[in-house]
């Protein structure tokens, strides 16, 4: 259920694979993204592909058996769809269906090592060569779509923020949400080029905290773990903490502490769980 790759001494996970719930895993990359599988009676569902470093159709294979999977993209960033080149249809929100199609640049590399793989890297783990790419079907999902794998039935629901097109995905009978990289458990990236403006990302994260009565667990894109929660699973009032901190923010009663990003003045306002950095010049209101 892991690879590790190093030479002599305590060997470094390329990834390790962690069972959450009965047909639930999450598949947590070198520490620094995470991606999950649900198995249903029909379908597999491999929600993200990582960096690209790990074998992600045999490994669905291991757990599912030789059913057929659906692939799909919480959002269209590298750190979530660098291993969509592994299949051939990848599903993603409409809105960050063009981002879908890039090719990773030479300076792509450099920042990606610099943000990701560097802290691997020198704690002594070895790394494959790094072969990231598009699917060559990138497949729009809309909001209401429906994803059923037999036994779980997940609603699409468009979430623009973090990126345009980032979506959640609602499990209704099981009670899951599965959010990528709109909360997490340290502050979210608002504040990227290609981020919404904030008062849209607001609007989504309130959208999200309608959600809060109807789910128990909440399962995000990344992972670390500053309050003792259960591994990758955040608990429902993140929902109602991100949707009223980041409206503070817009109000203007939370005015943040500058936060530098890329050499520009930006701002974090933090929450109880987590926090949200945030361009001043973004806010999106008159």
């Amino acid at each position: 259920s892991k690879a590790a790759h190093q030479e002599g001494g305590e060997k470094m996970e390329i990834y390790k694979i962690v069972p959450l719930s009965d047909n639930l895993w999450a598949i947590d990359e070198i520490g620094k993204t995470v991606m999950y599988v649900v198995n249903g009676t029909e379908k597999a569902l491999l929600l993200d592909t990582g960096f690209g470093f790990v074998p992600l159709r045999e490994v669905v294979r291991s757990l599912c058996g030789e059913k057929p999977v659906v692939v799909v993209n919480s959002h269209g960033h590298g750190d979530h769809n660098s291993g969509n080149n592994q299949f051939d249809v990848v599903h993603v929100g409409r809105f960050d269906e063009p981002a879908s199609h890039a090719i990773v640049t030479p300076e792509d590399r450099v920042q990606f090592q610099q943000l990701f793989f560097e802290q691997f890297t020198a704690q002594g783990g070895s790394l494959p060569e790094w072969n990231p790419g598009p699917a060559p079907c990138v497949a729009v999902l809309c909001d209401g779509d429906r994803i059923d794998l037999g036994g779980y039935s997940f609603e699409v629901l468009e979430c623009p923020g973090h990126s345009p097109g980032s979506i959640a995905l609602f499990e209704e009978t099981h009670r899951w949400l599965f959010t990528g990289d709109l909360l997490l458990t340290w502050e979210v990236w608002g504040q990227l080029e290609g981020s919404t403006a904030l008062c849209v990302y607001q609007k989504s994260l309130e959208r999200l905290a309608q959600y809060e009565s109807r789910v128990d667990k909440v399962f995000p894109a990344h992972w670390v773990d500053p309050c003792g929660f259960p591994s990758y699973q955040l608990p429902p009032r993140i929902l109602s903490l991100y949707a009223q901190g980041t409206a503070r923010i817009v109000s203007g009663e939370d005015k943040g502490v500058p936060y530098p990003f890329g050499g520009k003045p930006m701002r974090c306002a933090f929450f109880e769980i987590g926090g949200m950095v945030y361009d001043p010049t973004r806010i999106g209101l008159a």
